[in-house]
């Protein structure tokens, strides 16, 4: 025995100088995000003010003023009024942001409004129901001068939805 030990002790063992293993790969390809207009956000007819003040619709539909702007519940409405409403469509059970804008512009001609404080009914930590909608609400406040102009006045805003 002494003498295999004493042949071995003269022999080089080699460490290997290379090693493969295999890695695993994945891809999963998610339903992809759908958002559609329903309904405009819409702060029907109101009475030209005499001093500045603001229109706020909440996501949910009510209706507050301040400063020179009287409520427009006073005035009989041939325009609907309420929330900005769209249908979003995602992977069932997926988180989900909503992104609204900061400011918009509406306009008639050369004059305009502030669309500003944009606020939605979606919450973080949202996720698609199995039935993979959310009816998306969107209020915003609405800067209305003193003496504005009288005309009707459009703009858009932009709503981006986004898995988390």
């Amino acid at each position: 025995m002494a003498c295999a030990l004493a042949a071995l002790s003269g022999t080089a063992f080699a460490a290997p100088s290379s090693s493969t293993v295999s890695g695993s790969a994945q891809a999963v390809i998610l339903t992809p995000l759908q958002i559609a207009p329903i309904d405009p956000l819409s702060f029907g007819q109101l009475t030209r003010p005499t001093a500045a003040g603001t229109v706020v619709m909440s996501p949910s539909g009510t209706i507050t003023t301040t400063g020179g702007v009287l409520t427009s519940t006073a005035i009989a409405q041939t325009v609907p009024r309420g929330p900005g409403t769209f249908a979003v469509v995602g992977e069932a059970g997926r988180a989900f942001s909503i992104d609204l804008p900061t400011v918009a512009i509406l306009r008639q001609g050369s004059r305009n409004m502030r669309l500003s404080a944009f606020r939605s009914n979606w919450t973080p930590g949202a996720v698609f129901s199995l039935t993979r909608t959310f009816a998306l609400s969107v209020g915003a406040t609405l800067n209305v001068g003193t003496n504005q102009t009288t005309g009707t006045y459009t703009g858009t805003y932009a709503v981006t939805v986004t898995y988390q």
